[in-house]
């Protein structure tokens, strides 16, 4: 089976409303007196990321079918660009850019697995435009 991927011709999130929470693995225990004492309590934690677009009348109609048909309306997974990274550029220490071969800058390639979260979609109208909503639910 192979996974459905984000659509590529739907525009990257707002910066403004794009929030990622760190799952927690860590386990608390707290004795009688002092502080708490932590240890890993799971292997792998979910991380889960709110985020928000500014979408036309059609690019609301291609998320709609990449919901609704893709994801079996959010039940299945798919891989997502991870927009905090995919496409910066690499650096060395000293600030400069690292290239290939051919003097090409090298970029990095970041993408989730993922799973809408608890907050489904929702849209909200602006103007001639769409402010669409939801999280998902980033799978280790």
């Amino acid at each position: 089976m192979t996974l459905p991927s984000w659509p590529t011709d739907l525009i990257e999130p707002v910066g403004d409303n794009w929030k990622l929470v760190r799952g927690d693995a860590r386990r608390r225990g707290q004795g009688d007196q002092g502080p708490p004492r932590m240890r890993r309590g799971i292997s792998k934690a979910v991380d889960q990321v709110q985020m928000s677009f500014v979408v036309t009348h059609n690019e609301r109609a291609r998320f709609e079918r990449f919901y609704v048909e893709d994801t079996a309306e959010g039940a299945l997974p798919f891989l997502m660009p991870d927009w905090s990274r995919n496409g910066d550029y690499l650096t060395m220490a000293d600030g400069t850019f690292l290239t290939d071969a051919s003097g090409n800058y090298l970029t990095i390639a970041a993408t989730w697995l993922c799973l809408f979260g608890e907050q489904l979609p929702s849209y909200s109208a602006i103007g001639a435009h769409w402010q669409l909503s939801f999280s998902v639910t980033v799978l280790p």
